[in-house]
């Protein structure tokens, strides 16, 4: 909404140009995202097999600069929402099922049998206790 907020307030001048605006906060590798969640919640990070026939990790690389010049503060997780998602997830963790966080689908039959010793019942959820 602030984003919103501040590009209806801040058109172009008549005659001017569309102006895009990113509203990306933030990028993250998926691997930088399960480093914070194991430093902030001391769980482990384990590794599968890439599913997708593409790069295991890629560079996205995005500018907010123009909402930010623009007085725009963006929520990162390090600045309050991972505190958010976590309180949420340890709220609801007995919903959780580990079926659903294995992938499901491939890219090829490559792929497939790479991943295919997965086992949803390896997935091991620390208690409240050995999380603090």
């Amino acid at each position: 909404a602030r984003c919103i907020e501040i590009a209806v307030n801040n058109p172009p001048a008549k005659g001017e140009r569309v102006e895009i605006f990113n509203q990306v906060a933030e990028t993250r590798r998926v691997r930088d995202v399960a480093n914070l969640v194991a430093d902030m919640t001391g769980v482990d990070v384990n590794f599968i097999p890439n599913p997708r026939q593409e790069a295991a990790e890629n560079e996205l690389e995005v500018a907010n600069n123009k909402f930010c010049n623009l007085g725009l503060d963006p929520i990162t997780l390090d600045t309050g929402l991972f505190d958010e998602v976590t309180t949420i997830v340890k709220k609801y963790k007995e919903r959780c099922d580990p079926e659903k966080i294995l992938p499901a689908s491939f890219w090829n039959k490559k792929r497939a049998e790479e991943c295919a010793s997965l086992d949803p019942s390896s997935i091991k959820f620390k208690s409240e206790k050995e999380t603090a």
